[in-house]
């Protein structure tokens, strides 16, 4: 049976919990979060930046980033999908679009996780068309596998995982557990 079989939809959000494994502590997560945000200031310098959000995993990533950085930032956030009933490859859709103006800006996009990087391309692609001065993504987490994009389609990246199912830290394991400040591995089998 596989992992969405033997796992999705189930009763006891605890169980997930039991079924996982500590890959980075709270200290290494927060390490890799001072690591971005340096290469980040470093970059910017003092320019004015937009800190675009990609919700709902880059919640927390992004607010632990915002705090870190030493420009001016203005804080802003999307809400997309590409994944419209079911589809791969579904062309983007905003559910919430950015809401400043975005011409001209230089845009620093955050999410959660870099997996296979369709949304975060196509989220990029859209950025330009609002004609920002420049656009940037930075991840807390990326994935290391040959699937999607170059694995160097993101500028910033706090940590690198396995191709395994993991959550916390902004990303979920079946809508659960969002808000934990480490990130786990659930493992298959269970």
């Amino acid at each position: 049976m596989g992992l969405s079989a033997g796992i999705k939809g189930h009763d006891n959000p605890l169980s997930l919990l039991e079924k996982s494994r500590v890959l980075y502590t709270r200290e290494e997560v927060m390490e890799s979060v001072d690591h971005i945000a340096h290469q980040i200031n470093q970059f910017y310098g003092d320019e004015s930046i937009v800190l675009l959000s990609v919700m709902t995993g880059a919640m927390l990533p992004a607010a632990w980033l915002a705090t870190r950085l030493k420009m001016p930032v203005q804080m802003d956030f999307v809400h997309a999908t590409r994944y419209q009933s079911g589809l791969h490859g579904a062309e983007l859709e905003y559910r919430v679009p950015p809401r400043f103006e975005l011409e001209g800006r230089k845009v620093l996009v955050v999410d959660d996780i870099f997996d296979e990087g369709d949304t975060l391309a196509a989220i990029k692609g859209s950025v330009e068309k609002r004609k920002a001065e420049s656009v940037h993504l930075a991840v807390l987490v990326r994935k290391m596998h040959d699937r999607g994009l170059s694995r160097d389609f993101v500028d910033f990246v706090g940590l690198d995982v396995p191709d395994v199912y993991v959550f916390g830290c902004g990303m979920d394991a079946y809508e659960e557990w969002r808000h934990l400040d480490q990130i786990l591995v659930l493992e298959e089998g269970e």
